[in-house]
């Protein structure tokens, strides 16, 4: 999720060379998910009014234009209704042809639902007193490009296109050294007539009458087709998301922020959840549409972190996913090493829809210790002690890879330097070629030693000696609590800028601290890491007036000579970023600075229907009365999507409990009326949260006095 240094001297299948695509004003694109298969769109419903349009499968555009005619003109737009995170509803109507009465309008409602790729009901009405003839073309072209070429507004990809027209069907065909794409279109309703450039309809549509005609997408990985599948299988699907959606905990709520955005949360990370057609792994999820629809290490270890009181099972799908991808050699190319964990994994020339297949990239510095911080979380929230034993080996690993590989040169700090020209020049999670800048605006170089990496150290290493007293190893937890000691004395002594009055965002390769004021001091209240009498200085830091916008806590202060607002990581806002920070304060004891901090992220849910974006500009809302979108932001994106979660749980201080399951401790201030959290797994049972009138109750889900799935009063 980054840009590359201009002066890199070869371009990347991992890194941008250009500026990203842009999406424009989100009001005005939809945006459907399912797994591997995503589509942009305009509000008409058409595809092709911005160049990141299409309908994308496992990082190929597989329609690239399609656009509806009504007696040769579009539509007019009327609405657009969104139904999940899967399907949309269109409505707009015709302009009348020359020589036709002038109020003689069609209303065309078109109906949208990923699932086996694509499926679309096209339904035309007639609301006039009078029979209506109408001519209507649905045309459509493919060009295959790979998602990375759309994202840099690169050319469509060299190679050898085709075509076949068959009866009511259009086949698009691409080949391009061992790589074979084919898409199917294919109509039905009506008698479309079927050509290169789509399918036409002549229609007699009678008085208050309608005619409704369809059009399916297949799309196929070298010999195996992705969408003619029978019915049942998108039965299958649909009942699969209704299934996770109603396991999944239910808030009643009297904040409408807060409930919005909750609900808005569980339908997106369900869509985002990336399934293995082979049935061999567990679910992981995609970091986000439309330009990472496909596992990343960082995205889906916070992600999956910020879900755990929602779906444990995800974490477990993720932790077993990574285990599986996990640095077994020593390649400068793919910058893999043995215990790294992966930056992310891309199709590429896979000739089947696998989950763990395609090319893997590890150019990632903090994927590795939050894969330790996933596996303690999810040990504490109630992971069963026979997975916990079989991912063990796995976090071993990782904690061996900090040390051999991670601290390059021997100082006990966790650096990065990339291997290869092409890998990723910055490799924590401001990954862009110039996201991590001294206080007077210069590029820091690596190697670099972020200070919130060595924060996820610390964590890792608490959460591997919490994991060892659970087993009864308390030798082994004495050694990783004596670690974790002896990181925190020495980050205090050398990221502490004492003049400054918060931690250095790293340490440079002269081993100087990189002095900019971040939202990553954040990350390591989060962690704790933050030796306690400087927490306090940290927490008014992360309130001043050059990191806290109203909206969110800053990327780069203000006040920094790199500070941009409209820069992807050097003032921008990022949502799971000031989560992170909320979760922090709350830790260290500032409930009322949480609070806030949660509150103004709720209140720019809902300027974007309760769907926080990946990132949007830090203009201060003094200055702006409403978030400024960031026009490349993906939408919906994994660990913003998951950013509610995270929020409800900061505000209710919701944390596992073994004796009793979950404990709860709410703001005062954040909860002014009552509230009802139904279904909370954890330790292999269910619990409910309620509170009435300031009076907290938690309680197996279905005992008596519950009222599980009740909204309170």
């Amino acid at each position: 999720m980054s840009q590359i240094d201009p002066g890199a001297p070869m371009p990347s299948p991992w890194v941008l060379a250009t500026e990203p695509t842009s999406l424009g004003d989100p009001t005005n694109l939809v945006t459907l998910v399912d797994g591997q298969t995503f589509c942009l769109s305009g509000r008409s419903g058409d595809l092709g009014g911005n160049r990141a349009h299409g309908v994308f499968f496992a990082d190929r555009r597989v329609l690239t234009e399609q656009r509806l005619t009504v007696d040769g003109s579009p539509l007019e737009p009327l609405a657009v209704s969104l139904v999940g995170a899967t399907q949309a509803t269109f409505v707009g109507r015709s302009t009348p042809p020359a020589g036709a009465p002038a109020g003689r309008r069609l209303l065309v409602i078109r109906r949208r639902r990923l699932g086996t790729v694509l499926h679309e009901e096209i339904e035309v009405r007639n609301t006039s007193p009078e029979p209506a003839t109408t001519h209507v073309t649905l045309s459509a072209t493919v060009d295959f490009a790979d998602v990375f070429a759309v994202k840099e507004g690169r050319a469509v990809p060299e190679g050898e296109y085709g075509h076949e027209v068959r009866d009511q069907a259009v086949l698009f065909r691409w080949r391009h050294g061992d790589v074979d794409r084919r898409v199917e279109l294919v109509a039905s309703g009506g008698t479309p007539h079927a050509s290169p450039q789509g399918f036409a309809w002549e229609l007699r549509i009678p008085a208050h009458g309608k005619a409704t005609l369809r059009v399916d997408l297949h799309a196929a990985l070298g010999d195996t087709w992705v969408g003619p599948a029978a019915s049942h299988a998108r039965t299958d699907e649909r009942a699969r998301a209704e299934t996770w959606l109603a396991a999944a905990p239910a808030l009643h709520t009297a904040d409408r922020r807060l409930g919005t955005a909750f609900d808005r949360a569980k339908a997106d990370v369900e869509a985002l959840r990336l399934h293995d057609p082979s049935g061999r792994h567990r679910p992981v999820i995609a970091a986000g549409a439309p330009w990472f629809m496909t596992l990343f290490g960082r995205d889906a270890l916070l992600t999956a972190y910020m879900a755990v009181p929602v779906d444990p099972d995800l974490a477990l799908g993720v932790l077993d996913a990574l285990a599986e991808l996990q640095g077994r050699r020593v390649d400068p190319v793919s910058e893999e090493e043995p215990g790294r964990i992966m930056h992310e994994t891309r199709y590429g020339a896979v000739d089947a829809p696998t989950l763990m297949g395609g090319n893997t990239y590890y150019g990632s510095v903090d994927a590795t210790p939050l894969f330790v911080v996933l596996l303690g979380e999810s040990s504490a929230w109630g992971l069963p002690a026979a997975e916990l034993e079989r991912l063990l080996p796995a976090a071993d690993r990782a904690l061996a890879w900090l040390d051999e590989y991670g601290d390059r040169d021997g100082d006990g700090w966790v650096e990065y330097r990339r291997t290869t020209p092409s890998g990723l020049a910055n490799q924590g999670w401001k990954d862009s070629w110039d996201g991590v800048r001294y206080r007077d605006g210069r590029v820091a170089d690596a190697p670099i030693a972020l200070c919130e990496v060595q924060a996820y150290a610390y964590a890792a290493h608490r959460a591997r000696s919490a994991i060892a007293r659970r087993l009864g190893d308390g030798v082994g937890a004495d050694r990783h609590d004596a670690r974790a000691d002896d990181l925190a004395m020495r980050f205090d002594r050398d990221f502490w800028l004492p003049e400054a009055g918060w931690y250095a965002v790293g340490l440079g390769p002269d081993k100087r601290p990189v002095d900019s004021l971040t939202s990553n001091i954040g990350h390591c209240l989060w962690s704790g890491i933050v030796r306690p009498d400087r927490a306090a200085t940290v927490a008014q830091r992360l309130l001043s007036a050059d990191l806290w916008t109203g909206w969110g806590i800053r990327t780069l202060s203000a006040s920094d000579g790199g500070y941009d607002p409209m820069s992807y990581h050097c003032g921008t806002v990022w949502p799971h970023d000031t989560a992170l920070c909320a979760a922090g304060l709350r830790r260290y004891g500032f409930a009322d600075a949480a609070w806030r901090v949660s509150a103004g992220l709720l209140d720019a849910a809902m300027a974007w229907g309760g769907r926080l974006p990946e990132l949007f500009c830090g203009l201060d809302r003094s200055e702006v009365e409403t978030p400024v979108p960031f026009p490349t932001s993906c939408s919906p994106q994994a660990w913003a999507a998951a950013t509610p979660f995270l929020l409800l749980r900061t505000i209710l201080g919701l944390e596992p409990d073994e004796r009793h399951g979950v404990r709860v401790d709410p703001i005062g201030e954040a909860i002014a009326q009552d509230l009802a959290l139904t279904g909370v797994p954890a330790f292999g049972r269910r619990f409910d949260v309620r509170i009435d009138d300031g009076r907290v109750l938690v309680t197996p889900s279905g005992a008596p006095g519950s009222r599980s799935g009740h909204p309170p009063g």
